[in-house]
């Protein structure tokens, strides 16, 4: 019984750090959506782009980084390797703005929320 209850517990932690994760991945994202558009609109270039996105949604970036760090040391992960891996998880989001930016502007298209 004591153990079908650490496992119901543990599996209820784990999907709720793995809901906030994903909930805070959403929300790092569609800010960037918005930062994107706003910079599509106002027509800047691309290295001017990529530079300022870096620093865009910096609250949303490490509202990510700390729900995928627990949800990670949550698996079993070390603090460093949590952060490690969150921190490529949130890079990997920017990146698809920043390599994505050129071809938004070429085309006159935008990107669109989750």
């Amino acid at each position: 019984m004591i153990a079908f209850l650490s496992v119901a517990l543990f599996t209820t932690v784990s999907a709720t750090t793995i809901a906030d994760a994903e909930t805070a991945r959403v929300a790092y994202s569609n800010c960037l959506v918005d930062f994107t558009t706003a910079q599509l609109d106002a027509k800047t270039g691309t290295s001017a782009f990529k530079k300022a996105a870096k620093d865009a949604c910096a609250a949303e970036r490490k509202a990510m980084i700390s729900a995928m760090e627990k949800d990670e040391m949550a698996f079993g992960s070390s603090a460093s390797e949590a952060t490690s891996f969150a921190t490529e998880e949130a890079d990997g989001v920017l990146f698809s703005f920043t390599d994505s930016y050129a071809g938004y502007a070429s085309s006159s298209t935008r990107p669109v929320k989750q």
